[in-house]
């Protein structure tokens, strides 16, 4: 009787010994933040200047008239936050955008413009 106490007692302490290896290698780091996160990159699209301020304007107008707010940092005018108009109000950002930067104008409001001339 009393080696079996025993035997039951090894056992228990490798499969506690197993475990608690194994959690060892499981890492948990919680939930990603915003600096260690890996943006997805947003599709980009072709299109001529005007092409662009027209689907940027018709992006922009779609997305104040579903919720209020520009689609900037803020809600306010200022810079496009591509991500909040694709893929619902646009394909892509236009590929122009690296040297134009579109902005949601404050004078008039609302209107499209181009911070850098392309």
């Amino acid at each position: 009787m009393y080696e079996r106490k025993w035997q039951v007692f090894g056992y228990g302490s490798m499969m506690l010994l197993g475990i608690l290896l194994l959690v060892g290698f499981v890492s948990y780091e919680g939930p990603a933040t915003g600096s260690s996160a890996t943006p997805t990159p947003l599709p980009t699209v072709v299109m001529s200047c005007q092409q662009a301020n027209d689907a940027i304007q018709a992006a922009v107008t779609d997305y104040h008239d579903d919720k209020g707010k520009w689609p900037t940092e803020n809600g306010l005018p200022g810079d496009i936050v591509w991500s909040k108009l694709i893929p619902n109000y646009m394909d892509g950002v236009p590929s122009i955008d690296i040297k134009c930067d579109w902005w949601v104008n404050r004078d008039p409001v609302g209107e499209v413009c181009i911070k850098h001339v392309c």
